[in-house]
């Protein structure tokens, strides 16, 4: 009797130990599987942000709208305006990874001569206080249009990366208007790596 507890004390360590090892395996690949998956997404995600979500400089108070997640200049506002936005830009898994090909992109709209909407990455240094720009893109560019339009701009390879220790990084928005007609709007902001180099 004893004998036979002890081959079923056995053969159920065996198998308890057979089933303790296969979930550890199983453990182990899903582990390994959403941490490429993981990996993948994070080293995939841009900086992005909606137009309206800009801080905007304290003397354009009064000229300035917010609706539907874009910016732009108030309708009301004198002819000739302008107005400055300011986006900080976070470390995300795309920026932290290296940036050495940066591309900042924007939606926006410019319906002609009257309007404009330009753009700067900058990098403002955290022991030195200087500010450097690093992109800009400018709506005048390209050919105006009464709907919305996408641009993206690039520096290429260069030589530097993002260092979210050493530096932050915002963009300055400017949105401005020569004429009681021009509509520059501005409603999706983007800077990523595009890892070409």
């Amino acid at each position: 009797m004893k004998k036979y507890q002890e081959k079923v004390t056995d053969s159920h360590y065996q198998l308890k130990n057979s089933v303790s090892w296969k979930r550890r395996l199983i453990s182990i690949a899903g582990a390994a599987i959403m941490t490429g998956v993981a990996g993948t997404a994070l080293a995939a995600s841009p900086w992005t942000s909606v137009g309206s979500a800009g801080v905007v400089d304290e003397a354009d108070l009064s000229e300035f709208f917010m609706s539907s997640g874009y910016t732009g200049i108030l309708p009301a506002a004198p002819a000739n305006s302008s107005i400055t936005l300011r986006y900080n830009v976070t470390a995300t898994g795309d920026l932290e990874n290296g940036g050495v090909n940066k591309r900042l992109s924007a939606r926006f709209r410019d319906n002609g001569p009257g309007a404009r909407v330009r753009l700067y990455l900058r990098e403002y240094n955290y022991l030195s206080g200087t500010t450097t720009t690093l992109l800009s893109l400018d709506s005048d560019t390209v050919a105006p249009s009464a709907g919305f339009q996408t641009l993206t701009v690039s520096d290429g390879c260069f030589s530097t990366s993002f260092n979210f220790t050493r530096n932050a990084y915002y963009i300055e928005a400017i949105l401005s208007r020569t004429t009681a007609s021009g509509t520059p709007n501005l409603a999706i902001l983007r800077v990523e790596d595009a890892d070409v180099c």
